[in-house]
């Protein structure tokens, strides 16, 4: 009978913890698609709610960029994008460390000679989670080469 009680608080204890990441992982796919939604509307005042003061990122252009002084201080925030598409493939929840992947399509409206292409890029986000805020702490995003 022990075993069987020991049994069964474990499996209760499984799938919390499963309810637990499902819900995390829920959350985190709902605040990449505002983070999307708020760099292509250059929106500071919600990047500056979702992003970690630490914020670094490994840039499509091959820069690392460390925080500045304000959000405005970001590439991505000085360049015009027609439309911008993230679809998030995979979330890995670590606790208050969560691992974002997928891909990323984005069509600029200003640039040199891209204007108006699809650009497809991969993406890692990491997220960690602080007094009870998700917030975007490194980001990694790389243009996937065309075959020819």
């Amino acid at each position: 009978m022990k075993k069987i009680t020991i049994a069964l608080v474990l499996l209760c204890y499984a799938g919390l913890l499963y309810a637990q990441n499902k819900n995390t992982e829920n959350e985190i796919r709902a605040l990449e698609q505002i983070e999307v939604k708020a760099v292509l509307e250059k929106d500071s005042a919600m990047l500056l709610k979702l992003w970690h003061k630490d914020f670094v990122v490994n840039n499509p252009d091959n820069v690392v960029v460390f925080p500045g002084k304000t959000t405005l201080d970001r590439p991505v925030l000085r360049q015009s994008r027609a439309s911008f598409a993230r679809e998030v493939e995979q979330v890995i929840v670590n606790g208050d460390v969560v691992f974002s992947m997928g891909s990323e399509t984005v069509i600029p409206s200003s640039g040199d000679n891209v204007v108006g292409q699809p650009i497809k890029r991969r993406y890692t986000n990491i997220w960690i989670k602080e007094n009870g805020t998700w917030r975007l702490v490194a980001r990694h995003a790389n243009i996937i080469c065309q075959n020819k």
